[in-house]
């Protein structure tokens, strides 16, 4: 028998001792306010939450626009230009794109996103600048509540700020894998 033959078969006999996994007691996270610890989750992981009527959304999306910083909508009832992408490369030069948040989770400013809403996954991110629409009533306590809502029939993405990334210098880079900002207007 050669040594690969002898490694496969010590992982296929299960050379390791089986260990009794023990039981971990402890208390899920929950808030009494919300709205206030989903801003202070996302803000500590780089992001930015804004609580607005949700009739004030075109206005607030208007301001945006101004400033040039609005390119794309993907949520369905508020695509003025009804823009259909059916080819990534057709997002080389986006900037903006604004979104519809399923749920949003209070412990760690996580919101859930999932491809029913858009045509292409990758707007998620590929923009330089996300935009989350997000019904502040649709805010769950932590990631044990937010799983039991999944129903992994397709493609979804917990987004918590903007991209960040950090080498083994310690040096961060925000937007490396995607949006350099991230807003969440909770309506």
């Amino acid at each position: 028998m050669n040594s690969k033959e002898a490694i496969l078969k010590k992982i296929k006999n299960g050379f390791l001792e089986k260990v009794e996994l023990k039981e971990i007691d402890f208390e899920l996270s929950r808030f009494e306010e919300k709205i206030e610890a989903f801003k202070d989750a996302l803000k500590a992981a780089g992001g930015e939450a804004k609580e607005i009527k949700k009739e004030d959304i075109p206005k607030e999306l208007e301001e945006y626009k101004k400033d040039s910083f609005l390119d794309f909508s993907f949520c369905k009832e508020k695509n003025e230009k009804n823009i259909t992408i059916k080819n990534p490369k057709e997002l080389k030069d986006i900037k903006t794109v604004i979104v519809e948040g399923r749920f949003g989770v209070c412990e760690n400013g996580a919101i859930w996103c999932d491809s029913e809403d858009v045509d292409i996954k990758t707007v998620y991110f590929i923009c330089e600048n996300l935009i989350i629409l997000l019904d502040k009533n649709r805010l769950l306590n932590n990631m044990n509540e937010a799983f039991k809502e999944l129903d992994f029939e397709s493609f979804g993405v917990f987004i918590s700020g903007p991209s960040k990334t950090a080498d083994i210098e310690q040096s961060l880079v925000i937007g490396a894998h995607g949006a350099l900002k991230c807003i969440v207007f909770l309506y």
